[in-house]
């Protein structure tokens, strides 16, 4: 990191800098550290183009006036679940599916006066020492039935359930759900016993499946959070059956929505910033540029028309927080996202680097944040697994479309000169984490690294003054 910030020279000749921000999922933390030293420098772009996180990270950063503190509290607080990745929900599913058929056989099993021959009998012995009644019998089949109705809701409605654990769990706190349920374990266990030394009707059989259930969750719900393991075994055999994503929607709107308060709304609204956010929309194969401004000009549209692509103008930041949805819904990790009647999903792997958008909105100097060096792909770990090799694709695409964006730039936009017209900010070597990575310690760690990596860049380009007491 630049020990003493330096300012913009003074005589830098460009007056529409265009930003233009790379997708990366977790990686996207890196980008936290440029804004922080463009704002140090006092660069404010006049044209903010976002991919994938780039779009969540870009609309918030204007929002804020170009103030970074906001988004730095966030990523040193982020974790998996605060945008939705959930995989104690992926179970949910099959979890349904397991509690209907069980619940099925044993209410048979009951009301036939055979409960020795059901599942759980091995794990009932202590509570069935004594000749059941008929009001036990009544009291366990009406628990299983309950528990068939349980699991035909959770087989169906999988999704709105994901919806209230977003609704219910803090994003800073996204372990509040595992302790309600370890406390609600700890007064199930104390009040088993009860019915026994009393010795009233009680679905003590139900009572003690319930009981080693939970305890299994939640064992296999905090074993998922710290085993990476597991986590890859999860992944590999419980996927969303509805087969639209992995995770839903719910949280990242939360999160960016918590980013978005009031006073940034209002900025926001009056901002003359040009935002361009982008995602594909799946029917056609066309990526959208969703931009901000009234009435973009012909010359601008017919560009992106060139390049497949359709110009959307927003209305008011309810639709830019859609389009940054829109933007970050990485195929097959998450849903996509519906505006209007279209379904949209992440454009990154196709275009990560739209460079001809903003030339074609008039931009006279470009900086743009790649978080892989522009060199060639990064390379992949010793043992892959299934995201990581979709990763390796998605890299391998952005790689291709960067070399091409560049290879089509007009004549005079290099990174050569003295200022370079073309400011490029690119760690030197493969960064730390991984798309689906999100960690408070390695988000501190890509802050640092983006933020010397921009004063690197910046000095490159020949756009800092030479005394850094220049202001």
């Amino acid at each position: 990191m630049n020990a003493t910030p330096r300012r913009l020279r003074t005589d830098l000749p460009f007056r529409r800098v265009a930003l233009v921000l790379s997708g990366g999922g977790a990686l996207g933390a890196y980008e936290v550290g440029v804004f922080r030293a463009l704002e140090h420098a006092g660069l404010e772009p006049r044209i903010v183009l976002g991919v994938s996180v780039g779009a969540i990270n870009g609309l918030i950063w204007v929002a804020n006036g170009f103030g970074s503190d906001a988004l730095r509290r966030t990523w040193s607080q982020l974790r998996p679940p605060s945008i939705g990745i959930r995989w104690e929900t992926r179970a949910i599913r099959a979890l349904g599916a397991f509690l209907l058929a069980l619940a099925a056989l044993e209410a048979l099993l009951t009301l036939g006066e055979l409960p020795q021959l059901g599942v759980t009998a091995l794990l009932a012995r202590s509570a069935s020492a004594l000749a059941p009644a008929w009001n036990e019998i009544l009291l366990d089949t009406l628990a299983w039935l309950l528990v068939a109705a349980l699991g035909a809701a959770l087989l169906l409605r999988s999704g709105r359930f994901e919806d209230a654990l977003v609704k219910i769990t803090p994003a800073a706190d996204p372990e509040r759900v595992q302790r309600v349920l370890g406390r609600w374990l700890i007064v199930l266990a104390l009040l088993f016993p009860i019915p026994l030394l009393f010795r009233f009707a009680w679905p003590q059989r139900f009572h003690l499946f319930v009981l080693l259930l939970g305890t299994l969750v939640w064992l296999v719900s905090r074993a998922m959070r710290e085993d990476r393991a597991l986590r890859r075994f999860a992944l590999r055999l419980l996927p969303e059956t509805g087969g639209r994503g992995l995770w839903r929607t719910g949280a990242r709107r939360r999160l960016i929505e918590e980013l978005l308060p009031p006073a940034a709304r209002e900025r926001l609204a009056r901002s003359d910033v040009r935002l361009i956010l982008t995602a594909c929309e799946i029917e056609s194969g066309r990526i959208h540029y969703f931009v901000n401004w009234r009435d973009p000009a012909p010359e601008f549209r017919a560009r992106i028309e060139r390049s497949l692509g359709v110009v959307r103008e927003t209305r008011g930041v309810g639709d830019l927080i859609e389009a940054a949805l829109a933007s970050s819904a990485v195929p097959v990790v998450f849903e996509p996202v519906k505006i209007g009647a279209l379904d949209f999903i992440d454009a990154g792997v196709f275009s990560n680097q739209p460079l001809h958008a903003v030339i074609a909105d008039g931009a006279d100097a470009l900086l743009m944040v790649l978080v892989s060096p522009s060199g060639c792909p990064p390379r992949l770990s010793a043992e892959p697994n299934l995201i990581e090799i979709a990763a390796r694709l998605s890299q391998i695409a952005n790689w291709r479309d960067l070399q091409t964006e560049m290879q089509r730039l007009p004549p005079g936009w290099t990174r050569e000169g003295d200022p370079a017209r073309v400011c490029v900010v690119e760690p030197t070597g493969t960064l730390p984490g991984s798309l689906l990575g999100i960690d408070p310690a390695t988000a501190a760690v890509l802050t640092e690294c983006g933020e010397r990596d921009a004063w690197d860049a910046l000095e490159r380009a020949g756009w800092l003054a030479a005394d850094p007491r220049v202001v």
